[in-house]
């Protein structure tokens, strides 16, 4: 069995948790090596936070590896094991003693690229003034708006950026893709859930700049015309859980440390 590692470089900038997770893989008979887009693995482990597997989510949902996620960033709901539970997380895996969670990604389209998202699409603006955004659902028109953005969130990203710009909490098992405003100026806007197959347009019909974001990454600027196509994705990322917490517990567990941050 072979594992893929990928260590966050600024959460390990030393590489000493790197080699201590390939060590524990190495000790239980299977073979690790770090982690490559284009290259086939049994799992893959990631050390870091959310941020971090997001990362390898699409590689790893193309070659249906599953990811098991150590945590060594802030509480995270995708995250499973601390550092020092590994040696009996492997042992497990090898064991067959664990359970896979399903989560869907979506396809982003631009001008001819396609790009896949975990968490979100995000259309936000770049200059002091607010983007004006039409928003089309199979080619009908939902609503034309000025606002500083809009979010296309998987259930999964329907707890980060999504969820703290006023959009609902979604059940990862749900089949759906939320749309949410950012800062719209307009009382009637509302954020809309849509069915995961459904052909989603987000276009820019006004002078000022905006960028696109791609699971938190700047993929291309947009201008007056460009459109965003948003759809569902056929392939979803797999994670290895060991234990039947959940998701309204690790929700209410993120929602408690958000609270004791405040």
């Amino acid at each position: 069995m072979k594992f893929g590692v990928y260590a966050n470089p600024n959460k390990d900038k030393d590489g000493k948790l790197y080699e201590l997770v390939v060590q524990s893989i190495e000790s239980n008979g299977a073979i690790a090596e770090k982690f490559a887009d284009g290259k086939r693995y049994d799992f893959v482990v990631t050390i870091g936070g959310d941020g971090t597997i997001l990362h390898v989510a699409r590689q790893c949902a193309l070659i249906g590896a599953p990811i098991l996620g150590i945590n060594k960033g802030t509480v995270g709901f995708l995250t499973e094991i601390e550092i020092s539970e590994t040696d009996k997380a492997i042992k497990n895996i090898l064991e067959n003693d664990y359970i896979l969670e399903r989560r869907a990604l979506i396809d982003v389209g631009i001008r001819d690229k396609h790009y896949y998202a975990l968490n979100d699409a995000v259309v936000t603006r770049t200059g002091g003034s607010l983007t004006a955004m039409e928003v089309r659902i199979n080619n009908e028109l939902v609503d034309k708006f000025r606002c500083d953005g809009y979010i296309a969130a998987t259930p999964t990203g329907s707890t980060a950026y999504s969820l703290s710009a006023g959009g609902s909490v979604i059940s990862p098992s749900t089949p759906v893709i939320a749309l949410t405003p950012i800062n719209p100026h307009t009382l009637r806007t509302r954020p809309v859930v849509v069915g995961s197959s459904e052909n989603i347009t987000l276009k820019c019909v006004g002078k000022a700049p905006a960028e696109l974001y791609v699971d938190g990454q700047g993929v291309c600027a947009l201008s007056n015309g460009d459109e965003v196509k948003v759809t569902g994705w056929f392939n979803s990322a797999l994670f290895v859980r060991f234990n039947s917490k959940s998701f309204y517990s690790r929700l209410l567990d993120k929602l408690n440390s958000w609270s004791a941050e405040g």
